[in-house]
């Protein structure tokens, strides 16, 4: 025998395996397709709204059959388990994967959202049953007071007619209703206690009922300043209502400033802004926005006043030497607010008398350069000589005689009058403007300085204390440069925004022609001019009115400015939303949680004070001892095409929808050899290895 004949013949025993093994290998790589009947998974959808049309069919059925609704149960002939009233055809997906089908056949009334199927479908619709679905949808945070509203719900997947009764603290309302698709209704009633609303739907296809319980949270929490019109509509709208008076610290989740600034203690301007920057939020009423707001807080007051001319006014400043130190100094910080608190549109002049007159500067624009100029002519001011006061009020009279519009005079005296009274006070008489006074001291001529004051038709203030002066001063110039309200009929138009919706509003009584900044964002127009404007400084909001609301009453004014106080007050107090099985949280929390079925789960953070959340049914939201109910809505029968949701699920998934003929004879399935391929390709590596070592031994 040859010495070369095995190794030949093992060569040639095993090339013909390795060929073969390559050419398979070939084949599985290209994963050529065979027309088969393959592994069939059914599913059937056992939920309320399909369950009878669905075992109805499951008598043609063979092989692995799955029933699901909230759960999913492998059936055995004959079975009909209760398996839950929500379809969860996620779940049933899952459950087939297990049993590596070539395909599934769904069978449903395709009443849930589209989930794309990890396998080819082919999905059999049948007709939902007729029903009439009631769910109620309380608000989240319903607050003490308030008047709430419950939504009803109500969802029919074929058109069906059905009665409704709804039960609660408003009595019971029937309806009887034809119902296709979704349709709503609004249950409301003032929340005063804990209650309880119940909706039964009734029908020849059944019964549906759904109830829901209000426990009332904590109120809103309101600071009144100087409204009490105002006070009375948020106490109305379920607000904790404090007014007045202003003090530090500002624990109200909502502000309402109705006084001038110069009507709150020294430090306000100061503590609202800081209060507001915070995240709290402030209301300015129409008196508090011509009230020299818009000077303390120039850059958080979304409206400002417009004037259509200025006011024109004299300052007669008395620099007699009795004046010396202090009281000129503070006489001149005065004048100089004074020049601060006036706009571009108004005059003002300054005389100065002791023993002679002299005007530190004529009536002139309070423009920029203005009071630039007026600042270094009061500063050089100085004191000395006696006190007659004649020739200057003579002056003013005659200058403010020249000028247009609003005009007034102050005179500002620490001692007495020297000169002839009766000249004056019959100057005061004829002058055809106001005189206001102001007395410094226990030295001023009083009784005098009084019956100018009478006698001009203006104010009359004794300054006890030098260190107050500044400030009446001030607020003196304020009463005289403050817009007056136009009183008429003007009409109120509305814009596009969350909070005017669903609102009427009549013409107001009377309005101060206002402008808006241009971070605001306007609410409500009169004739062109903004009547309200709100905007964001910080972290809060802000909003101002520019009319009088307890001159403006109509039916739904406690329901609009309740709207808008809650709006301001957002960012202090607690806002839950549902946007159908998410919770978002809004307000500062500590570490919220959401407990459901027993279990907890902590809110996720989404943004600055946002937290997010997914429920089924119904759950607590716990954050420290605050504990508020919520619930999503799931509906049985929502508002969908079933048979457009089976036929784009079996299309993105490469099946299709079938018709009932078909259940029986279901078409081929293309099932890949890719998988066999490789198990031989395997079988002929271990052939070619064992041929190998056979003959090499």
């Amino acid at each position: 025998m040859s010495d070369t004949w095995p190794p030949k013949r093992k060569s040639s025993a095993t090339g013909w395996i390795r060929a073969l093994l390559l050419l398979v290998l070939l084949g599985a790589l290209v994963d050529p397709k065979l027309p088969s009947g393959g592994r069939t998974v059914y599913l059937l959808d056992l939920s309320p709204s399909a369950r009878e049309e669905a075992l109805r069919l499951a008598s043609r059925l063979s092989g692995v059959v799955l029933g699901f609704a909230e759960e999913v149960r492998r059936l055995s002939p004959g079975e009909r388990p209760f398996l839950g009233e929500r379809t969860r055809v996620d779940r049933a997906f899952q459950e087939a994967l297990p049993y590596r089908p070539d395909r599934v056949v769904l069978i449903s009334d395709g009443l849930f959202e589209p989930v794309v199927p990890p396998f080819p479908l082919f999905a059999l619709y049948v007709q939902p049953r007729p029903f009439l679905e009631v769910r109620l949808v309380p608000p989240a945070f319903p607050l003490l007071g308030e008047t709430v509203g419950v939504g009803v719900r109500l969802f029919a997947p074929v058109e069906v007619e059905g009665r409704v009764l709804l039960e609660g603290p408003a009595g019971t309302r029937a309806y009887r209703l034809r119902v296709e698709g979704e349709r709503r209704l609004l249950y409301t009633f003032p929340l005063t206690e804990a209650a309880q609303v119940k909706a039964v739907a009734e029908g020849g296809w059944g019964r549906s009922e759904d109830r829901v319980e209000l426990r009332p949270q904590d109120q809103v929490r309101a600071l009144v300043l100087g409204d009490e019109a105002l006070a009375a509509l948020l106490r109305a709208q379920g607000f904790s209502v404090e007014e007045g008076p202003f003090r530090l610290p500002l624990e109200a989740d909502l502000v309402v400033v109705g006084l001038g600034v110069l009507d709150l203690p020294e430090g306000a301007a100061r503590a609202l802004k800081d209060y507001l920057e915070a995240g709290g939020g402030v209301l300015f009423t129409a008196q508090a926005v011509f009230g020299g707001w818009d000077r303390a807080l120039p850059e958080h007051l979304p409206l400002k006043p417009k004037k259509a001319e200025g006011a024109a006014v004299v300052l007669i400043l008395d620099t007699s030497g009795s004046m010396r130190g202090e009281k000129l100094a503070l006489a001149v910080e005065g004048a100089l607010r004074l020049v601060e608190a006036a706009s571009a549109e108004d005059r003002l002049g300054v005389i100065a008398f002791s023993s002679e007159a002299r005007w530190v500067f004529r009536p002139r624009p309070m423009t920029p350069q203005g009071k630039k100029e007026a600042e270094s002519l009061l500063r050089s001011l100085g004191a000395g000589g006696g006190t007659v006061l004649g020739p200057a009020y003579r002056e003013a009279v005659l200058a403010l005689s020249e000028l247009p519009g609003r005009r007034a005079i102050l005179v500002l005296s620490d001692g007495e009058v020297s000169d002839p009274k009766e000249p004056i006070l019959e100057e005061a008489r004829r002058a055809g403007f106001p005189t206001s006074t102001l007395a410094l001291g226990q030295d001023a001529d009083k009784a005098f300085l009084k019956a100018l004051a009478e006698a001009g038709g203006g104010a009359y203030l004794e300054v006890l204390e030098a260190r107050l002066l500044p400030r009446l001063l001030l607020a003196e110039g304020e009463r005289v440069f403050r817009e007056e309200g136009k009183r008429g009929r003007f009409p109120v138009r509305p814009l596009s925004h969350p909070l005017t919706e669903g609102f009427s509003f009549p013409p107001v009584g009377v309005r101060f022609p206002a402008r808006a900044e241009p971070w605001a964002e306007v609410l409500l127009l009169s004739q062109g001019d903004p009547l309200l404007a709100l905007g964001e400084r910080g972290e809060g909001r802000v909003a101002a009115l520019a009319t009088e609301l307890s001159l403006w009453r109509f039916e739904e004014v406690g329901g609009f400015v309740g709207g808008l106080a809650r709006y301001l007050s957002a960012r202090r107090t607690l806002r839950v939303e549902v946007q159908g099985n998410r919770v978002l949280v809004q307000g500062r929390l500590e570490a919220p949680r959401l407990l459901a079925a027993g279990v907890e789960q902590p809110l996720l953070p989404v943004g600055q004070d946002r937290y997010e959340g997914v429920l089924e049914g119904e759950g607590v939201i716990l954050d420290g001892k605050r504990r508020i109910p919520v619930r999503t809505l799931a509906s049985e029968y929502p508002p969908l095409d079933g048979r457009k949701v089976l036929a784009q699920m079996a299309e993105e998934s490469g099946g299709r929808l079938l018709a009932p003929s078909e259940l029986g004879a279901l078409p081929k399935v293309q099932s890949s050899l890719r998988e066999p391929l490789l198990w031989l390709a395997l079988f002929l590596f271990l052939l070619e290895r064992f041929v190998h070592y056979r003959l090499g031994v």
